[in-house]
């Protein structure tokens, strides 16, 4: 019986993404299998079914250490002073937990989309060393080291995360599926807005680096370049493709299409509120005219601290580990997220 307890204990941590035996995530087990009628290509049906193989595995490992508590207690002649009962807190594997799964769930996308984890390779993917592209085929990570967290779109194209996200989604529960399935994330996640994308969009601008953070102990593996209180700037890059390039390559291929992307709306939003004759939509206009006037400049005080760490092409080394390396590539400055 123990063996067994070990495998249950074993199979519940190793569906945990920071298990070095971590495989694929649970909620995308049946989607190519026996179950996947049964999923139907709706997300809310595999947690459903997740949460069903959760639930035994704990009622079995609970049951297993009650009956080997039942056998001490007879073997040493204690009925009279224990019970076998466990209590379901003193269990050591987890039950589904609908938010915690869901938002693991968005972690596993944004290593998809960096490519440390594949839709075809069990496992990890890549984690350093030589990048082979045979290893992506049923989605393709981003080719820059970058992703942006933007609070509204304003690209169309592989830098915008909801654009990556909805790719996601049609590639893994299919293309008719995926507004129904945005939808039922948005619903567990939370996240006040006013359509689900924005939601989700909104979840990953406030909250994924926190989640991340506290999932791989204050040592996480995505950083977060942070331009300040006004998201101006928010993105992703992941440790382990970094190279001296990258702030540079930021610079010019995100940070600066991303400032006349900011300056055609607020050109717009001026306009907007200029022929504007309803009070109330007026002053909607005009928060969200001062708000994205507000990211412009704090994007553009970002950029010549960021200039000024790109020209120095710092060099990490993954052996001197998180801590050194976060303090070392920010160079005396601050262009990342606090840890």
């Amino acid at each position: 019986m123990l063996p067994i307890n070990v495998l249950l204990a074993q199979s519940d941590w190793n569906e945990y993404e920071n298990s070095w035996d971590f495989k694929v995530h649970p909620l995308l087990l049946h989607i190519a299998d026996d179950k996947q009628t049964e999923v139907g290509g709706r997300l809310e049906n595999a947690f459903a079914i997740w949460k069903t193989e959760a639930q035994e595995r704990f009622d079995q490992l609970k049951a297993n250490e009650e009956e080997l508590n039942r056998i001490f207690i007879d073997l040493y002649g204690l009925n009279d002073e224990l019970t076998p009962e466990v209590e379901d807190k003193e269990v050591s594997v987890r039950r589904a937990d609908e938010e915690r799964d869901i938002k693991s769930l968005l972690s596993y996308f944004i290593g998809l989309v960096f490519g440390r984890y594949s839709l075809d390779t069990l496992g990890l993917a890549y984690a350093g060393g030589e990048w082979n592209t045979d290893k992506y085929q049923k989605f393709v990570p981003n080719k820059d080291n970058l992703l942006l967290l933007n609070d509204d779109r304003y690209f169309d194209d592989d830098r915008d995360i909801m654009n990556r996200f909805r790719t996601f989604l049609a590639v893994t529960f299919g293309e008719e599926h995926v507004q129904e399935n945005m939808d039922y994330i948005a619903h567990v996640i939370g996240k006040k807005a006013d359509n689900s994308e924005q939601a989700i969009r909104k979840y990953f601008v406030d909250d994924f680096f926190k989640d991340h953070k506290k999932g791989y102990q204050k040592r996480p593996i995505y950083w977060e370049f942070n331009s300040g209180k006004q998201n101006g700037l928010k993105a992703l890059m992941y440790l382990h493709r970094y190279d001296e390039g990258e702030l540079a390559m930021m610079r010019t291929d995100y940070m600066y299409p991303l400032q006349s992307r900011y300056e055609e709306r607020i050109e717009k939003l001026q306009q907007w509120v200029q022929d504007e004759s309803v009070t109330k939509t007026k002053k909607q206009l005009e928060k969200k005219l001062k708000h994205v006037t507000q990211q412009l400049k704090e994007l553009k005080q970002y950029d010549p601290i960021v200039r000024h760490v790109a020209d120095q092409r710092i060099n990490l080394d993954l052996d001197d580990g998180v801590l050194v390396n976060y303090e070392k590539l920010q160079d005396g400055n601050k262009i990342l997220s606090k840890l």
